[in-house]
């Protein structure tokens, strides 16, 4: 029996519906014959009718899956200490611009980078206990 032949399901006919919603999306069906397809996909009952439905509309390229993270460290985290470096290196030139003197940007360094530590260290404790508990 050709495959073509068997009774399509709900689930069969919501996939020819999604890509029939992409390319009303993409600019490839108009209303009008997004709403006449629509109509044919409720009251096809084998694949066999389903098929020219789509045939006319490119391949449906696969879902990107998201990349793997790069590291375990959470992007607030990084948008957090990017200020800090960015603000210490200043500091630094500043003062090796000056004369060498008093190390002074450690002030800025020390206090700043301990309020930023503390957060840091709960929230990427805490991120790690919920992805364990999660798996």
């Amino acid at each position: 029996m050709s495959s073509e032949n068997l009774r399509a399901s709900d689930a069969d006919r919501e996939k020819i519906v999604s890509r029939l919603r992409l390319a009303v999306d993409e600019g490839r069906l108009g209303l009008h014959e997004f709403d006449e397809r629509l109509q044919q996909v409720y009251a096809a009952k084998t694949y066999g009718e389903l098929i020219p439905l789509t045939s006319d509309l490119p391949a449906q390229r696969p879902a990107r899956r998201p990349l793997p993270a790069d590291s375990d460290i959470p992007t607030w985290v990084k948008i957090m200490w990017t200020p800090w470096v960015f603000v210490n290196l200043l500091c630094v030139v500043i003062w090796l611009a000056t004369g060498l003197g008093y190390f002074w940007p450690f002030w800025v360094m020390v206090p700043w980078g301990l309020a930023l530590f503390i957060p840091t260290t709960i929230g990427i404790i805490t991120t790690r206990d919920q992805r364990r508990r999660a798996r």
